[in-house]
């Protein structure tokens, strides 16, 4: 048997497979963007990253920097191409932040498929609202992430500016509390969400790791099922 994701509850764990290697991700909410979606959260990290480039051509500005591409494109192509088609672009409310030294606090609404969470939305205090809480960030403890797959606390970036300082960024500490840093430095982790589509098909129940898999998904009306592990269009 299986179920819509939709009707997952905030917390519970799915896997998706990046370079055909199964990871987890937490399901937060379904249809916060407006857009039928559904919203994935990575688990663990995904790696060392700066927020920004070194040049210092946009400073702390989410959009089109280092942090924004490694999460909308680079880390979506490490996704099964059938996952990757069920992605929907939905509107990430951001502040613009520091434009050659020039703080602008304007909330611009950008389209992205893979992204990073703003202060606002994992309910800590930024620069200013960006979007809607998501109900699963009750605690400190559900916003702490470990290193991929170990038992390691590291910090992960957001994807809000810092207003006081036009070469830092917000960011999540060990901790689970709000904190910032130069966003050139490569000392915090990316920690990507997905808007997926609401009509996949996932495991009726989870597996022996507590995650629920998905079996099912419908591209263009074409619907693909994965047997075995592999991704089969069905006549």
């Amino acid at each position: 048997m299986s179920k819509k994701i939709s009707t997952l509850a905030a917390g519970n764990l799915v896997k998706l497979n990046e370079n055909g290697t199964a990871k987890k991700f937490i399901f937060l909410e379904h249809n916060h963007y407006g857009k039928g979606e559904v919203t994935l959260f990575r688990k663990d990290t995904a790696g060392f990253r700066a927020f920004a480039p070194s040049d210092g051509s946009s400073y702390n500005v989410y959009n089109g920097c280092s942090l924004d591409d490694f999460c909308n494109v680079e880390f979506v192509g490490r996704l099964d191409p059938v996952i990757q088609a069920c992605l929907i672009p939905v509107p990430i409310p951001t502040i613009r932040g520091h434009m050659y030294g020039e703080w602008d606090s304007t909330v611009q609404t950008l389209y992205r498929r893979g992204f990073s969470l703003s202060c606002t939305e994992v309910g800590l205090s930024g620069a200013g609202t960006e979007g809607k809480k998501f109900s699963y960030f009750s605690s400190n403890a559900n916003r702490i992430a470990y290193h991929d797959e170990t038992t390691k606390a590291v910090y992960w970036w957001l994807r809000s500016s810092y207003s006081s300082d036009y070469y830092s960024a917000y960011d999540v500490d060990t901790d689970g509390s709000v904190s910032s840093d130069g966003a050139f430095y490569a000392d915090r982790c990316a920690r990507p969400a997905l808007a997926l589509s609401s009509e996949i098909l996932v495991s009726d129940s989870p597996d022996s790791s507590g995650c629920y898999t998905i079996e099912d998904a419908v591209i263009a009306g074409e619907q693909y099922q994965k047997v075995n592990g592999v991704w089969r269009r069905m006549c």
